[in-house]
């Protein structure tokens, strides 16, 4: 062995006798914080403790060969997504509506909202498109996950259904599905003006709110039961089903007082180009 080979040699078995030492000294730390330390902190932890710089790199690697990593939720993105995450959640669409669930006209203003269908066997995720016009429910659908899949399908057959939507305001709530860069893209491809209300605040989309509340009730309630549903008797087929068939008579058969008695469909159909109906009560008919 050369002279040089061997200085090599007692220096690399130095850095493993060091990298050892290191590997120690992280071990007590983690067991004491409960393995909740990083590598990054663990850096100047180790550091203050030997007395001089050991570079983080080096540290990451001797937690990582020695199985000492935090047990903290981890990145599960690259730093890539995340940071186009923020800049996403920095420019979300403004509030177009501001509570004002009203529209002289179809295909003016829409709301769009996600609710729940759980059965005894597994969850169903409804996600509606409804016209403040008439409240006509112009799209929808159910998927086993409240992803942005499923937002971006009700969307499509909202398009589908009406292929001109250029200016239409349709408003959502901060839900991860809504804000999704997917979701964003292929409903303001359609034309759409993507409007959002403030997060946790159930009182900016009130409107789809009440609808889901009248699908849960007239669809669910009123044929299984209320306690049924809530204990979650119901197979999820079966929930389905009905919720289907409810849509179908909602739009088409439903009367609404508002409406002059009419469904929404009918109303549509009668006022097409938006003549809202004014209904007056028994003292002002005189």
């Amino acid at each position: 062995m050369s002279r040089k080979s061997y200085y090599a040699y007692l220096k690399r078995v130095g850095q493993d006798t060091e990298n050892d030492a290191i590997a120690g000294i992280i071990r007590e730390e983690q067991e004491s914080h409960a393995s909740g330390i990083g590598y990054r902190p663990m850096t100047r932890i180790v550091s203050d403790r030997l007395g001089k710089h050991i570079n983080s790199k080096r540290i990451r690697e001797i937690m990582r060969d020695n199985d000492l990593q935090s047990q903290v939720r981890r990145m599960k993105f690259r730093k890539e997504v995340y940071a186009a995450r923020r800049t996403m959640k920095g420019n979300v669409p403004a509030d177009l509506v501001k509570r004002r669930f009203f529209a002289m006209a179809p295909l003016q203003k829409l709301v769009e909202d996600i609710t729940y269908l759980t059965g005894c066997d597994g969850t169903l995720y409804l996600n509606t498109i409804e016209d403040m016009y008439n409240g006509e429910i112009l799209a929808y659908a159910i998927s086993s996950s409240p992803d942005s899949a499923l937002c971006i399908e009700t969307v499509k057959k909202l398009h589908e259904g009406f292929q001109n939507l250029d200016g239409v305001i349709l408003h959502t709530d901060l839900g991860s599905s809504y804000m999704s860069a997917e979701y964003r893209s292929i409903a303001e491809g359609f034309g759409l003006r993507l409007s959002t209300g403030r997060t946790a605040i159930c009182y900016d989309n009130a409107a789809i709110e009440s609808l889901n509340g009248i699908i849960k009730t007239e669809a669910l309630y009123c044929r299984f039961g209320k306690t049924r549903v809530k204990d979650r008797r119901i197979p999820v087929a079966q929930l389905k089903s009905a919720v289907i068939e409810f849509i179908d008579y909602y739009n088409n058969r439903r009367p609404k007082r508002k409406l002059g008695f009419l469904s929404p469909v009918e109303f549509r159909k009668q006022n097409p180009k938006g003549t809202y109906l004014m209904v007056l009560t028994e003292e002002q008919n005189g």
